[in-house]
């Protein structure tokens, strides 16, 4: 991915999180709505003092468009809100990490954005090693775990082992933002994990070409 596209992906998260449409911030900037979805796609490359103008609209500044920030002046790590990483998980989830390096330590913070999910929607229950930690900062969430369900509301938290069968979702009309931490981290060992599989599809490819370079 470049790094118009990259910031592109940025811009269209971040709008999204503020409830923007492409309309309204072409109105609040001044560039037209085809222009924004163009380089929010990455098709388009864009001018400085237009980017300026998306930061302010957006209530950013420049440079957390451009992650030209990493650490502070004084060494310490520490990610302002505007400098979140930030994905799009599915249509209703955007995902922000806490953290700099998440895959170096032993529990995984996280907050998640949660858009009204669409009434009649079928909820997948889940299961995986260790806890999980769930603080809801804004709005309403519906915990499932097991045959159970509870609405979790502003400041309401909940500590569960997650070898239970269990999911949230957002049933209410509004956004909502929780806190959650999971332990053991699952991205500890995401190094480890992406080198075995290349190294196994490396093993594999060995022996295909075995295979084809004796006499048949």
């Amino acid at each position: 991915m470049d790094i118009a596209q990259s910031i592109g992906q940025r811009i269209k998260i971040m709008r999204k999180a503020k409830n923007l449409t492409l309309k309204q911030l072409s109105e609040m900037t001044d560039l037209s709505s085809g222009f924004l979805s163009q380089f929010e796609r990455g098709m388009t490359n864009i001018a400085i003092d237009s980017l300026n103008r998306i930061a302010v609209a957006l209530g950013v500044p420049l440079d957390s468009l451009l992650k030209m920030q990493q650490l502070e002046t004084d060494g310490i790590p520490a990610i302002r809100s505007y400098e979140r990483e930030a994905s799009q998980i599915s249509p209703q989830i955007i995902q922000y990490m806490l953290n700099v390096h998440p895959e170096n330590f032993s529990f995984l913070p996280r907050v998640f954005r949660l858009l009204p999910l669409p009434q009649k929607q079928t909820i997948e229950l889940y299961s995986h090693e260790g806890q999980e930690f769930i603080y809801v900062l804004e709005g309403a969430v519906t915990l499932y775990i097991e045959d159970n369900a509870t609405i979790l509301y502003s400041g309401d938290s909940v500590h569960f082992d997650s070898g239970s069968r269990h999911n949230w979702a957002n049933l209410s009309p509004l956004p909502a933002v929780i806190l959650t931490v999971s332990s053991p981290n699952p991205l500890m060992n995401l190094d480890e994990i992406l080198s075995s599989a290349k190294q196994n599809d490396s093993q594999k490819n060995d022996q295909d070409d075995n295979i084809w370079s004796g006499d048949h």
